[in-house]
């Protein structure tokens, strides 16, 4: 995900910016993050913004996305992405920095137009060779980490290789960002690299904003909606409690099935690309659990809302989280939470104060522990009474101005660390010279090397499974989408006689024709069909002749007067 904002001009009262989010399932609190940033430029600050993504921004069924482009303050830079398929992590789409398209477009829009005031960019893959490609402009560049992806099942192999160099790259960032001061101390002790902003706490969605007590009439109908599917199942509980997000491996939403009580319910919100979303799916009677009621469905703002507040209890068992988006909205919501004390979770809770840490490892305790919630009492009063804390977060949160913050936390410093890169006179204007003319020689050399390197592993990699998509800015996260020959050389032999269809009846879907289950696997089949049945033995028998010969012609040399 990257995002670039452009300069401003002398003659304009507005100032202009650039930045690229994701609108994708799995980008989860990501995409919801950038929106906010969107938002707070375009709205807050009065800055412009060009996005330069893969994904499709006109189907986010945002209506403030749609406004924004339609009156120009918000401008969508198609671009070349890659889809990655795992089976334990899912679909992702990222921004392929190596294709000629994206190269050009980079080049056009940082070195001929140059009408940019700042660089934003985040856990973008390869974001090494972006990032010495800003700082050849001198222009000043915000780059945010979001997450630790060594936690994921997928980080293995090319994956933690590229994960190291991005890591690496945040040395060359003007303002390396994260999300939580929890987190960013986590990353500065564990990868020693610098941290010099933390984003402040975000809210996606202006129905957020407003007081719960205006929330009760839609949330009470949201409720006995509930409370019937729930008694259909055979669950007539004496709380609701609710878990909303991305359904994924790392959110570990399958502690959460067994630890509620039994005389509780829980109502599970989301959906996910990956096979775990499919368990959590059929947790619910299916599994044997009636007091589970799984809604697989991404929730707008104003479903978010009211399922926050029609519930009794936000639970979170996941210990990956660097910040928790959903807390915080919960907090907002007027909702208590029970989260895995662990990560991000700890960076506004106080157990016992605010709201609750629960122990999701040993499921015993977390139901006592929840059981103690509930029979504590979940009404105003009671919690007034147990969490003296809860109300006021909620309303701090509610009453916080996202971009005036912003602007204070990272924008003035990384606007700062421009100005110093600017060349003036003296030697500092040599000095800093010199570093941009090296940086751009790395990224020069360095494309060119990691261009030959990323279609290597894209061609031959099985799990993940890479495809580069055809149509420029049109990525979604079905799975699906046209995708084109990896290897540029062999794009016009597609449809040949040599390498055969693409369509949609050969492969099940678009699919390249040169990566694993489009060159590998399928001329592995038609090779097992075919010559190989009738010719193997022969092949195997003319081998073990020449190995014999070979092997006996120094016995004889030897043998001879």
């Amino acid at each position: 995900i990257l995002a670039l904002a452009p300069r401003r001009r002398l003659n304009e009262g507005a100032r202009r910016r650039e930045l690229l989010p994701s609108a994708l399932k799995n980008a989860g609190g990501v995409s919801k993050r950038y929106l906010t940033l969107c938002r707070a430029l375009i709205e807050g600050l009065g800055w412009q913004v060009t996005l330069m993504t893969p994904v499709n921004v006109r189907c986010s069924n945002e209506d403030d996305v749609l406004r924004w482009l339609k009156e120009g303050k918000l401008v969508h830079l198609p671009a070349r992405g890659v889809r990655i398929e795992s089976a334990a992590d899912g679909v992702a789409v990222f921004l392929d920095l190596f294709s000629a398209v994206n190269a050009g477009l980079l080049l056009n829009e940082l070195f001929l137009k140059r009408d940019y005031d700042c660089i934003f960019t985040d856990d973008l893959a390869w974001r090494i060779e972006f990032l010495l490609l800003t700082r050849a402009t001198g222009l000043p560049t915000v780059t945010t980490t979001h997450t630790d992806i060594t936690h994921m099942p997928s980080c293995k192999g090319c994956v933690k290789l590229a994960w190291n160099l991005h890591i690496l790259s945040a040395h060359l960032a003007s303002v390396h960002a994260t999300v939580s001061q929890v987190f960013g101390s986590q990353m500065s002790k564990k990868y020693n690299i610098p941290v010099g902003a933390v984003w402040p706490p975000i809210l996606w969605s202006q129905e957020f904003k407003s007081e719960p007590a205006t929330w009760a009439q839609r949330a009470a109908a949201q409720r006995a909606t509930w409370l019937e599917r729930l008694k259909a199942q055979g669950c007539t509980p004496k709380a609701i409690m609710v878990s909303a997000g991305r359904w994924s491996g790392e959110k570990r939403i399958h502690l959460l099935f067994d630890a509620v009580p039994k005389d509780c319910a829980l109502v599970i919100c989301g959906d996910g690309t990956s096979e775990y979303a499919t368990t959590v799916e059929h947790a619910g009677p299916p599994a044997g659990r009636p007091n589970v009621l799984p809604i697989r469905k991404m929730l707008n703002a104003v479903e978010l809302r009211v399922a926050y507040a029609a519930s009794d209890l936000f639970l979170s068992a996941s210990n990956f989280e660097t910040l928790g988006n959903t807390v915080i909205e919960a907090f907002c919501s007027g909702t208590p939470v029970a989260v895995q004390p662990a990560q991000g979770h700890l960076e506004f809770v106080k157990d016992q104060k605010n709201s609750w840490f629960v122990d999701y490892n040993d499921q015993d305790e977390a139901r006592a522990t929840l059981s103690r919630i509930v029979a504590s009492g979940l009404d105003a009063d009671s919690l007034n009474r147990a969490l003296p804390d809860f109300a006021p977060l909620g309303q701090k949160f509610r009453a916080a101005n996202f971009a005036k913050d912003f602007d204070e936390a990272v924008l003035q410093p990384a606007l700062a660390v421009g100005r110093q890169q600017r060349l003036g006179g003296g030697c500092n204007a040599m000095v800093e010279l010199a570093k941009r003319i090296c940086c751009f020689v790395t990224c020069f050399f360095l494309w060119f090397l990691l261009r030959f390197a990323t279609r290597v592993v894209f061609v031959t990699s099985r799990d993940p499974k890479f495809a580069i998509l055809g149509k420029l800015g049109a990525a979604l996260d079905d799975g699906r989408g046209e995708t084109i020959v990896t290897l540029p050389c062999l794009r016009w032999l597609v449809g040949s006689k040599w390498l055969g269809s693409t369509s949609v009846a050969d492969t099940g879907s678009p699919r390249a024709v040169d990566d694993y289950e489009g060159h590998y696997r399928k001329r592995y089949r038609t090779a097992m069909k075919k010559w190989f049945q009738t010719w193997h033995e022969v092949i195997l028998m003319l081998i073990a002749i020449v190995c014999v010969l070979r092997g006996s012609v120094p016995m004889l040399r030897r043998s001879g007067p």
